[in-house]
């Protein structure tokens, strides 16, 4: 009986741990940009984001100060993004949207919503 408690303890640490997921990743955008409708300027900046299951709540942290954030949906891949990469898409009025981060050594990406239905239009 006590190794079943035992077991039973260790299976749900080993599940807690791999359905929560917190890391932090630099980043640079050369361009301004928006995430979930939020303005963010060209500039370095840490990338603050938890992944549970496959969903994923992200920050976008300048000085300490969060710029934006948005919750996306984590996508396995095949291979692992040798760098952490940012995927924009150009929207019709010219200005660029991020809908995809690749983030290094990961072999899965964070996809948001297009931005007309992040922001309810």
């Amino acid at each position: 009986m006590k190794l079943f408690g035992k077991v039973s303890l260790v299976v749900l640490v080993l599940t807690f741990a791999l359905s929560a997921f917190a890391a932090e990743k630099s980043l640079t955008l050369y361009t301004d940009s928006t995430l979930n409708g939020q303005k963010v300027a060209a500039g370095e900046y840490k990338v603050d984001y938890e992944i549970n299951g496959s969903t994923a709540q992200v920050k976008l942290l300048k000085s300490k100060k969060e710029v934006a954030s948005a919750t996306g949906q984590v996508v396995a891949q095949d291979m692992p993004s040798p760098q952490t990469v940012v995927v924009r898409s150009q929207n019709p009025d010219g200005s660029s949207s991020i809908v995809e981060l690749q983030i290094a050594n990961q072999k899965s990406v964070i996809r948001f919503a297009p931005e007309a239905s992040a922001k309810g239009n």
